[in-house]
């Protein structure tokens, strides 16, 4: 089976616009163990661990994640710093982790690079699986910014494609080529998404988005409690 584009896209191609919303740190506990899905080169796991917690990284990409990993062994030689971070290579739809092993997990603009419906509801039943009972999972994801004209144009033009709405294929700024199809949510698809796989919503806001090629649109910022 051919390799997917995320699992081979060069390191500093990797999406990395968001920061975190202060919202994380009302939930944030001393001694939490905390899973980044989709960590990319682990921006945010680099954050979190300098305030003194313990995360665990993952994500498809084995470059990032072996970035990360000689980085990583660099935060915990500087004993100013409390937290640490590993990292590991893995598949969100099947992590690699028993049951209940995180008081905590992120989830940050990642589902919008998983163009099949069926994988991101099996990604968040991992999510949910993995997560101890009455745990956490912050979550943030574009929405679906119909009232912006070049989204408007993208989301139809590329419907014939996608078959979903909302989605539509990101291209190279350069070349013009398809790289991957990205999704944004609607606000009923995104809550019954996380509602169907068990979680119920604690905190949910829209908020200004910056893609990663500078565009400011619509998002959501939620965390939601495993029941």
């Amino acid at each position: 089976m051919p390799k997917s584009y995320w699992e081979t896209v060069p390191l500093k191609k990797i999406p990395s616009s968001l920061e975190l919303y202060p919202v994380v740190y009302r939930y944030l506990q001393e001694g939490y163990k905390i899973l980044d899905i989709g960590c990319g080169f682990g921006k945010i796991s680099f954050e979190l661990a300098s305030k003194g917690y313990a995360v665990t990284g993952i994500d498809i990409n084995s470059e990032a994640i072996r970035f990360s990993n000689i980085a990583a062994t660099s935060l915990e030689h500087d004993q100013k710093k409390e937290g640490r971070a590993d990292f590991k290579v893995g598949n969100a739809s099947n992590l690699p982790f028993h049951d209940s092993s995180f008081d905590f997990a992120v989830m940050q603009a990642f589902l919008t690079t998983v163009p099949d419906p069926r994988a991101r509801k099996r990604i968040i039943q991992e999510a949910f699986r993995v997560l101890k009972p009455g745990a956490f999972l912050y979550f943030v994801e574009f929405a679906q910014n119909w009232h912006l004209k070049p989204y408007r144009k993208r989301y139809l033009q590329d419907f014939s494609v996608t078959k979903e709405e909302g989605s539509f294929l990101a291209l190279n700024p350069d070349t013009g080529d398809v790289e991957f199809i990205a999704h944004h949510f609607s606000e009923k698809e995104l809550v019954f998404l996380l509602v169907d796989c068990g979680f119920e919503i604690d905190y949910f806001r829209v908020e200004k988005l910056k893609t990663r090629v500078g565009n400011v649109v619509n998002g959501f910022v939620v965390v939601a409690k495993k029941l």
